[in-house]
């Protein structure tokens, strides 16, 4: 069965909401984040905050396309799952949502600990303060300059990952799915 078009919409869907909400949230967190740094710091998963950050559109670029390889890896996993477990194209409202929550867990436990950032696998829990800080030029944040908490960006992971991750991915599986020959059954 040809799967490629719900995997290939789904991780466009996925990518493109996931990068529209980094590029509006992660501003208002720190000024400093551009649509460049944005993409660096998701090839730095792969080479490090200092090298990715020195590599100008090359890095954002290598960001990007893991962007793109991530979200196809998360809409795969559904579509595939899909094939045998036809609730998760009948409830798709449901249950993408709840392969989000799964992605999330995946992404702060498996993938961000072994990233080379050395990203942590904690999700943020309120202790960090980050709104509202002074930036120095150089993109660092001054110690004590800080009026937040990082609550905010908690409920936009969890947000993100629920709406733009799951249910993008699963609404992609549900009405894109291949149309079933005559006398073929759904298994």
């Amino acid at each position: 069965m040809k799967l490629w078009l719900p995997i290939a919409a789904g991780a466009l869907a996925a990518g493109v909401g996931d990068l529209i909400y980094a590029n509006i949230h992660f501003p208002m967190l720190n000024p400093a984040n551009t649509p460049v740094s944005i993409l660096q710091s998701i090839a730095s998963g792969w080479i490090g905050g200092k090298a990715a950050s020195e590599g100008g559109m090359a890095t954002a670029a290598l960001g990007a396309v893991t962007e793109f390889i991530l979200t196809g890896i998360m809409a795969s996993v559904y579509v595939i799952a899909a094939q045998w477990i036809t609730d998760l194209r009948k409830f798709w409202w449901v249950l993408g949502p709840c392969y989000g929550v799964v992605v999330m867990v995946v992404m702060y436990s498996v993938v961000l600990p072994l990233a080379a950032n050395h990203g942590g696998p904690n999700l943020p829990d309120g202790g960090l303060i980050l709104a509202n800080c002074t930036v120095s030029k150089s993109g660092k944040v001054s110690p004590g300059a800080c009026t937040g908490t990082d609550h905010q960006l908690l409920y936009g992971t969890i947000l993100v990952h629920v709406i733009v991750i799951g249910l993008f991915i699963s609404a992609a599986a549900r009405f894109l799915w291949p149309a079933q020959k005559a006398g073929q059954a759904l298994a």
